[in-house]
């Protein structure tokens, strides 16, 4: 007599097959929270337009207001920015023999009215102290990718140095030739 067919139920021993869709259907689900969330978190610390738009719906002071009152720096004037363009500067680099020229234009960002940092800007002084310092560099620092960079954070050291500090925000190169 043939045996009956075994019923699973029966058997504790043995599990039943997963469903391989389980998985899927929860990647499917997450991954688009995943992306949203990381899309979300990157606008917060990337544009800071997205961190004062959310401030201002909840009702919330900017930090960046708190913070430059806490350390005393002027207030950024509403509008556009403000600029000061320097003359071009021609100087000879020490280069070990070989003579080499620098051309170097810079616009200066500055903070408040531009009319009265200008005078101070273009004072002989800060000529002096831009050209002493530009003096001093040698070929292999105008090479690289962060040349630039290096350049440009060193020239705004130097005016915040000579003007004081909170006067200049940024330094801009508008034209750099080495020959």
């Amino acid at each position: 007599m043939p045996s009956p067919p075994a019923d699973k139920s029966a058997n504790p021993s043995e599990k039943p097959a997963k469903k391989k869709g389980g998985s899927k259907r929860l990647l499917i689900l997450l991954l688009p929270l995943v992306l949203l969330g990381g899309g979300g978190a990157g606008a917060w610390f990337f544009v800071p337009a997205v961190q004062t738009m959310v401030q201002g719906l909840l009702g919330a002071k900017p930090a960046e207001e708190g913070e430059q009152a806490a350390a005393g720096a002027p207030n950024a004037p509403p509008g556009k920015p403000s600029f000061v363009e320097f003359p071009e500067m021609t100087l000879s680099l020490p280069n070990g023999g070989r003579p080499r020229q620098l051309r170097l234009k810079i616009a200066v960002e500055v903070a408040g009215d531009p009319t009265a940092v200008q005078p101070d800007l273009l004072s002989p002084r800060v000529y002096d102290s831009l050209v002493l310092y530009l003096r001093t560099l040698r070929e292999g620092e105008m090479e690289g990718a962060l040349a630039m960079d290096r350049l440009r954070g060193d020239l705004h050291r130097r005016l915040d140095l000579v003007l004081g500090p909170g006067k200049v925000r940024d330094v801009l190169i508008t034209g750099f030739v080495v020959a």
